[in-house]
């Protein structure tokens, strides 16, 4: 299992901005990038903070409504008690940062399932999977390359199309893309619905994401 530290936050967030086409800079020793397609604000991330790094984040997030801070924390309940002193409501508290090792994973794009359409797209560092049926889109996903690194980003399958195995069909064949490249891991950060499929998949916890917004 990979080891949770400040270099590979960092490679996620840069990794997950670039899929996003988010710019990004850094706050101290954390990056944070500009959401300019949802809160046209900043989102800033740490991983463990100290009392001290935490505070001054949070004073920067208090600096506009729509701005986002986030935490990787094996904490949650302590950084939910320093978020109401600092002013801040939990926004989201169930997401889980995740690693695999590369390692074993199938290299050969996985073979299409019937009735659906893969459109597939291989840029310099970034890789994104389009599955179709009928022209209708039914799942999606993107991989950025980073650092030796995949960040698998934006997994989707639509409602309908749910309980077919695109889930898993749009993970392999974005491993195949990412493994065209030098990488040993992939990471990504998943809601509990994704859970069950990336457990399936050998992904492992690495820790929890807690995302906090401003009081108004």
């Amino acid at each position: 299992m990979r080891v949770l530290n400040d270099d590979l936050l960092e490679a996620w967030v840069t990794g997950w901005a670039q899929a996003r086409g988010y710019q990004t800079r850094r706050e101290g020793r954390f990056p944070s990038a500009f959401l300019h397609d949802t809160t046209h604000d900043w989102e800033y991330f740490a991983l463990e903070p100290s009392h001290d790094e935490f505070a001054a984040l949070a004073s920067s997030a208090r600096k506009s409504p729509e701005r986002l801070f986030t935490i990787i924390t094996s904490r949650t309940n302590e950084v939910q008690g320093a978020a109401l002193v600092h002013g801040l409501n939990v926004r989201s508290a169930d997401e889980v940062f995740m690693s695999l090792d590369m390692n074993g994973q199938d290299i050969e794009d996985p073979v299409p399932l019937d009735g659906f359409e893969t459109e597939t797209v291989r840029g310099d560092t970034i890789g994104t999977v389009l599955v179709t049926s009928n022209g209708e889109p039914a799942a999606r996903g993107s991989v950025a390359v980073v650092d030796g690194l995949a960040v698998y980003d934006r997994i989707v399958t639509e409602p309908q199309f749910r309980r077919r195995g695109l889930g898993s069909y749009v993970m392999r064949a974005l491993t195949a893309v990412a493994l065209e490249h030098d990488v040993d891991a992939g990471l990504l950060v998943t809601t509990p619905e994704g859970l069950e499929l990336y457990r399936y998949l050998g992904w492992e916890n690495l820790a929890s994401v807690v995302m906090f917004e401003p009081k108004l």
